[in-house]
């Protein structure tokens, strides 16, 4: 019976604490006109700067489990900077390796979401990840995902700590005129960018608190091991 006791408490813990692996999208934004709020600038030396419009008005949403469903929607400001070093154009593609950056997004107002009041919705630092756009296209991209390169998310909303996979996807639009060569790989262009962003949450629940089903597993687990001990204190050691 011990056995059989131990090895079902060993089951349900695990099954209790083990974190969903999968990466899932759990906010975007869009821009809610279509005035320009990306800006790619190309230095000297072959260096490059991309800028956010200031002030630029966003639409921002935390996201469900499945990643596809909005749970709460905020208006927000969107900032961002960064800086490339030289790229090259390869096959008709413009490519500006990032080296470093951050964006945010702030609440208009102080808001309520998950039992936290702030204005930080997202917070995104990196190094690393790729501007890239199609020569004489009028769209462009920023990838970047952890591993190989580096982001960090910090918000007033979701907890990261836990997080070892963090994603960062924009797609710029509207680039007018169309995009153009240069010694970054890319010239100066400006579009509209909308985006999505990801990471390996420890549960459903934005906030990374362990859904009701997970702490039933937990507390299953934790009431048969006492069971198992108590058992075990009740047996007296028989001698030959």
């Amino acid at each position: 019976m011990n056995r059989y006791l131990l090895a079902t408490a060993g089951a349900v813990a695990v099954i209790a604490v083990v974190p969903a692996s999968a990466i899932t999208t759990f906010a975007t934004f869009s821009p809610v006109n279509n005035s320009s709020n990306f800006n790619f600038t190309a230095g000297a030396g072959g260096t490059g700067t991309v800028t956010s419009t200031p002030g630029s008005p966003v639409t921002f949403r935390f996201l469900d489990a499945s990643g596809t469903n909005s749970v709460f929607d905020v208006a927000a400001t969107f900032n961002f900077l960064a800086s490339t070093a030289a790229g090259i154009v390869a096959g008709g593609l413009g490519i500006a390796p990032a080296t470093s950056g951050i964006l945010n997004f702030t609440a208009a107002a102080p808001t309520t979401f998950n039992g936290h009041t702030g204005t930080n919705l997202l917070t995104a630092s990196f190094f690393g990840g790729t501007f890239s756009g199609l020569i004489g296209g009028s769209v462009a991209s920023y990838v970047n995902s952890q591993p190989p390169s580096a982001v960090t998310f910090t918000s007033d909303f979701i907890d990261f700590s836990q997080t070892t996979a963090r994603d960062i996807s924009l797609a710029v639009n509207a680039i007018n005129p169309s995009i153009s060569g240069g010694s970054s790989g890319l010239a100066d262009f400006s579009g509209t960018a909308s985006g999505l962003f990801g990471a390996d949450l420890s549960s459903g629940s934005p906030n990374g608190v362990p859904e009701p089903a997970s702490w039933a597993m937990m507390v299953a687990g934790f009431g048969l091991i006492g069971a198992m001990k108590r058992q075990r204190s009740g047996l007296r050691v028989v001698e030959a």
